[in-house]
């Protein structure tokens, strides 16, 4: 079975008002260093968990990845797939930022195999994306879009709902905008205030409330306007035109194995779940230390394909609900499911509230 493969890049050029992702300022010097790195984190990985399965996804998240210096990517990727092999047609996805997102760096990517761009726009009001800490503006945002159109990537584009400032006018444009300009994928995340950001302090500041109500509103008025531009909701923040769903993120949906290289990078092999340390520092060096998060069993591991099958367009299949032990006639009597395509799922009226729904009848 073929397995994905995530490649971790944990530098930023600058750090964001609502981040608390795993990620650090960047530094050259470390960045040159890091190709060695991920080679040694291939090699022990592959060796320790006897991985003799090719990769039919790719993908380089952060962090930042298009800040890498040029050459770098290239010299990483050549290193990796001395340990681990990438299969011909891989769908191979890299994230990246408008305004590190140049002509050069296009074709550096669409060099080294990369297919797919995942870019975080966030938001096309100038206003929004200053209060958010990005380094661009709505004009490099739809720049970064049509450039990797016109080298022949299939673009995702993710926005952020609830952020400061936003309309429904704004969340309904940005569906529009993204079908006009070429992207064929959609992501929408709700905004989570983090303890410790700068958004956070803003919060604490009085200079913006969160609203829930007001962002439920925008999440529905962004499912709308995404539906009217043809993109299909496939899961809870996930939209895209038939035949563009991202197959990666559909292997942690569904129980696949996948192996995450880089420092704070996850992995879950059979029924193992772990992560390197975060520390990037100690890992150039070559400390790689892997932390183990979770020895499942079949019956968790089916208990987790139902929890993330409910999410998603496909729901959970009546196999995997007898496996995770789930009485399903139990769940019909209550309002918030329904069983269609033999798969039990959530009702659509319901999916902002399945966290809440999924931990009171499931976990």
């Amino acid at each position: 079975m073929s397995l994905g493969l995530y490649i971790h890049i944990p530098f930023c050029r600058s750090i964001c008002a609502y981040c608390d992702f795993f990620r650090g300022v960047y530094d050259r010097e470390k960045a040159e260093k890091y190709p060695a790195a991920l080679e040694c984190d291939a090699r022990d990985i592959s060796k320790s968990y006897g991985i003799n399965s090719s990769a039919d996804t790719v993908y380089i998240g952060g962090g930042t990845p298009t800040v890498l210096p040029n050459g770098v990517l290239e010299r990483a990727l050549a290193m990796i797939k001395k340990h681990i092999f990438v299969e011909d047609g891989a769908e191979f996805t890299c994230e990246g930022n408008p305004e590190s997102f140049t002509e050069e760096k296009a074709r550096e990517l669409k060099g080294v195999g990369v297919n797919r761009v995942s870019l975080g726009v966030q938001s096309l009001c100038d206003k929004t994306l200053a209060a958010l800490g990005r380094a661009h503006d709505s004009y490099q945002a739809k720049a970064a879009v049509e450039r990797a159109v016109k080298h022949g990537f299939r673009v995702s584009a993710d926005i952020m709902l609830g952020v400061p400032f936003q309309t429904q006018a704004d969340v309904r444009e940005f569906a529009r905008t993204m079908r006009s300009l070429g992207a064929e994928h959609l992501s929408a995340y709700m905004l989570t205030v983090h303890k410790g950001t700068q958004l956070d302090d803003m919060v604490k500041r009085g200079e913006f409330t969160p609203d829930d109500d007001f962002s439920a509103d925008l999440y529905y008025a962004f499912d709308n306007a995404a539906r009217e531009q043809g993109y299909g909701r496939y899961e809870v923040s996930n939209w895209a035109l038939a035949g563009a769903e991202c197959r990666h993120n559909i292997k942690y949906w569904t129980g696949g194995d996948y192996v995450g290289l880089g420092a704070g990078a996850y992995s879950k092999i059979g029924l193992r779940r772990f992560h390197t340390a975060e520390d990037t520092d100690a890992y150039i060096s070559g400390n790689i230390a892997r932390i183990t998060d979770e020895e499942m069993t079949e019956s968790s591991l089916a208990q987790e394909k139902v929890v993330f099958g409910l999410r998603t367009r496909m729901g959970a299949d009546a196999e995997v609900l007898t496996a995770a032990g789930v009485d399903r006639e139990k769940l019909l009597a209550t309002p918030y499911f329904t069983f269609e395509n033999n798969a039990l799922h959530i009702k659509d009226e319901y999916l902002l509230i399945s966290d809440g729904i999924i931990v009171k009848y499931i976990l």
